[in-house]
């Protein structure tokens, strides 16, 4: 599949393909959004938008996945198959209660770790009002940084490639 392919896709359902995207994989996709912002075929505001959105509903989702989870045998099952122990659950806990908003940092930028993370903090029974102020104000900010950088990687882009038709 060439860049030539993926280029009507993106303007006739760029917004559509953002937010699965996001779902999934968000910071990649945030890069990737910001260097379509820059030309041209994303609007910064409406992809920004998306993309918190698209990182909030996993986090929120784990969050419950913990909180109600907990009253279920399913996880304990499987947490004793893993050989996590009760007080490995006091651990985090404890981080949870006395270092929230440093543990939602951590549980957001731990990749492969922040599913188990983030479904812990509802498991310790961290008040949703709290998670969602955290993860809000986290992603407000990794994203302007990711769709900022991507956005000036596409822009250089799109001096190079200008540069190169007036050499040619």
């Amino acid at each position: 599949m060439s860049i030539d392919s993926i280029l009507p896709l993106i303007q006739n359902y760029g917004y559509w393909i953002l937010f699965p995207l996001a779902l999934f994989e968000g910071p990649i996709t945030a890069f990737i959004a910001g260097t379509f912002v820059a030309l041209g075929y994303f609007n910064f505001f409406l992809a920004y938008t998306i993309l918190i959105l698209g990182d909030l509903i996993p986090d929120v989702t784990y969050h419950f996945f913990g909180r109600y989870g907990e009253k279920k045998t399913l996880i304990h099952r499987y947490t004793a198959k893993l050989g996590i122990k009760e007080e490995h659950f006091d651990a985090i806990r404890r981080l949870w209660d006395k270092h929230p908003a440093k543990t939602m940092f951590i549980s957001k930028f731990a990749y492969g770790l922040s599913t188990p993370l983030l479904i812990m903090s509802g498991l310790v029974g961290m008040p949703l009002q709290l998670f969602l102020r955290y993860s809000i104000f986290i992603s407000i900010i990794q994203y302007a940084v990711l769709l900022a950088l991507g956005y000036y990687l596409g822009a250089s882009f799109k001096f190079v490639s200008n540069t190169l038709q007036i050499v040619q």
